[in-house]
């Protein structure tokens, strides 16, 4: 048996010739046998007919197959149409204001034409966002330094984006910012700072070297608690330990060797101080 394209001066719809066994009566039964498929889009005819059992010749003029890719989904028409706009309105496909095809609705079709459709959406999308509160400090010069109460607690508020969002096949590609509108305002934290500054005594500071490092001996401040001692006649300051008592003089305060030399020279022997809590 003999088949072939005999003929193509319409390449967009060759004709092709088969010859069918005798054996089978039916078309179904003869393309089957030389694997040809014909298509509900495709013209064929049959002489004589196949329920003769004496064998056909088989013509098929076969419709143009066109690849489209719509919005992703890819997929094979046939089709006797000369446009691709022509096309579409066979196949049904409709194509929205800003929706992109190509190539153009007004292209002439041919062999290996592949149409690409872009499905373009644009909607308004709505996204809630937190809104941090602010702390805000402030001097209480009437409060402990050191110590701070809240005055007001803090609280989130929110704020509703709006975005433009353009999406071509189902994926975004951009957002534009439309709006921003703080539904609930945040509430600042307002934190009150003690600026007062406590004295703990004043008078004279000794030194003396069986201690060692910012510490210091005390006959009235607790041990372990910290005390800064600022020298009255240069305004240096060290902040020191408790970590003795016991002193046999007038001194307010005994430092250690290490400390008092950072208010003034050993050889001074004894400075006025201030002392006043850390």
């Amino acid at each position: 048996m003999v088949s072939g394209v005999v003929d193509v001066s319409d390449p967009n719809h060759p004709r092709e010739v088969y010859f069918g066994s005798a054996k089978f009566s039916t078309l179904k039964d003869m393309t089957s046998d030389l694997n040809v498929d014909i298509y509900p889009e495709d013209k064929f005819s049959t002489f004589p007919d196949p329920q003769l059992g004496i064998g056909s010749r088989i013509e098929i003029q076969r419709a143009l197959p066109v690849e489209i890719n719509d919005g992703g989904k890819n997929f094979i028409v046939r089709t006797w149409k000369k446009q691709i706009g022509e096309l579409l309105e066979e196949q049904n496909i409709n194509l929205g204001e800003q929706d992109k095809i190509d190539p153009a609705k007004s292209t002439w079709l041919r062999e290996n034409l592949k149409i690409n459709i872009t499905r373009v959406a644009e909607t308004e999308l709505k996204e809630e966002e937190t809104v941090a509160y602010k702390i805000i400090n402030k001097d209480d010069p009437d409060l402990e330094k050191g110590k701070s109460r809240v005055d007001q607690t803090g609280k989130n508020g929110t704020k509703v984006k709006t975005y433009l969002v353009r999406r071509e096949n189902g994926q975004e590609v951009s957002r534009k910012l439309l709006n921003e509108e703080v539904t609930i305002k945040p509430q600042d934290k307002i934190v009150y700072n003690g600026t007062k500054v406590v004295v703990l005594g004043r008078g004279n500071a000794t030194w003396y070297d069986l201690i060692s490092g910012n510490t210091a001996a005390s006959n009235t401040l607790p041990r372990y608690s910290y005390v800064r001692v600022t020298a009255v006649n240069s305004g240096k300051s060290v902040i020191v330990r408790i970590i003795d008592a016991g002193i046999q003089s007038d001194a307010v305060i005994d430092l250690s060797a290490d400390a008092f030399s950072q208010l003034a020279p050993l050889g001074a022997g004894v400075i006025p101080v201030v002392l006043t809590k850390e």
